[in-house]
Formats: C-alpha cells, structure tokens, sequence
C-alpha cells in the first residue's frame, strides 16, 4: 500500500494498493455495497483484477470506500465498450475506464471524502499521462456529478448495466481541472478540493461559501 494523502487531524487517509490481499478487501467492500444497493455485476467485479489501479479510503485507519481504475486490455479495449460497442475511444493509450466508484453506507453524504479519493485519482492519470476517463452514469446521478464540477459527457445512449439503465459517459482530465479552479475562485469548498489536488495552498476570498453545490452522494458507480 502506498500513501498518497493524509489529513492526519481528520484521520483521512487515501491509498493506492499494490499487494494482492490489499485489492481483494476493496473488492469484498465493493461486493457488499453492490448487494445493499441492488447491482448485479455477475461477477465484473473480479474480471479486471490483473489490470486495475485501485484506490481506498481510509477513516481512522478503517476502509471507508475506494475506487477502481480498469486499464486497457492488450488489443486497447476498455470495459464499456461491451455494452457500447458503438462508442470509440477517444484517446487510444491515454484513457482508462472508472469501473467502481463506491463509499461504504456509513461515509456517504459526506462528499468531501469522495473528492479526497478522486483528487488522488486524478493526480495518477496526471502523472501517468492519462487525459480520458469513461464511466457508467445512472441518470439520477448524472446531475449531481455535473453539480458537482464534472463536466460528463454522454456518450452512449440508455442501456442495462449491472441491472440498471445507464449513460455511457466521458470524462476528460484537465477539463475536471479547469472546472474546479473556476469554483475555487468563489468557494472555500472547492479551495480545499484544489489544495489537495494540485498541492497549494488557497486562502479563501471574503464571498467564499463552504457548502456551495453540495448534494449528498448515495453509492457512486
């Protein structure tokens, strides 16, 4: 396990895992939270393992939720594109596909945790030249990640997956950037999301609002 950021007076913690026993507790968390919330990957959750980057969240020392990057497979396909066939990628070598974004029940709500695991994530695609992401969106969730400064868009239309009717989506890297230094320039919130991810420091303006366009995230896919 590698440290990437620790606010050792909130006890927040977020890792990348590189042992194999790290990786499989993730999985088992991602498993339960699938069961709660309904899901049905018929075992998806395992298909990628050799060729993921996951990251985990820690409260206290406990895992709190995670993250899993699934990298291309040796003939440059990416997950998504069993359900959407139709959808090219639009970086060849430079995009990978988020397959699970997902916080355990007692963490949700608190959307600053999930921005401290999706900042490391995206300081990784950075250093590893990464420029596009995909993603599966229900749409109800799609709203509040536009909310949230993620500038998704659809790529493929409405379709079942993991027994629920979802939007292929694309997420470009410095995109998300460029959103977020934009609501930095008014929110003390977004101030602390830009700290993190581009490690500065901010002080807020006097218009600052610290709970500007927060909405509450149940379970992420």
């Amino acid at each position: 396990m590698l440290s990437l950021w620790k606010d050792a007076g909130c006890g927040v913690e977020v890792v990348r895992l590189t042992e194999p026993d790290e990786a499989e507790r993730l999985v088992r968390l991602f498993e339960a939270v699938a069961e709660t919330e309904g899901w049905q990957p018929d075992g998806a959750l395992r298909h990628w393992v050799d060729r993921s980057v996951y990251f985990a969240l820690e409260v206290e020392g406990g895992l709190a939720g995670g993250l899993q990057l699934v990298l291309p497979d040796p003939g440059g396909t990416l997950p998504y594109q069993s359900i959407w066939p139709e959808v090219p990628l639009v970086a060849s070598g430079r995009q990978v596909h988020v397959a699970v974004l997902a916080l355990d029940l007692a963490f949700r709500g608190q959307t600053l945790l999930f921005w401290r695991l999706v900042c490391e994530m995206w300081r990784h695609c950075v250093g590893e030249g990464v420029t596009t992401l995909s993603i599966e969106v229900t749409p109800r969730v799609l709203p509040l990640y536009w909310r949230l400064g993620w500038p998704l868009v659809v790529k493929g239309q409405l379709r079942a997956h993991w027994g629920e009717e979802c939007y292929c989506c694309f997420l470009g890297v410095p995109e998300v950037a460029e959103s977020l230094l934009r609501r930095a320039e008014h929110s003390e919130y977004y101030q602390a999301i830009i700290s993190q991810a581009f490690r500065i420091s901010l002080s807020a303006s006097p218009q600052s609002h610290p709970t500007a366009a927060l909405q509450p995230l149940e379970a992420v896919r």
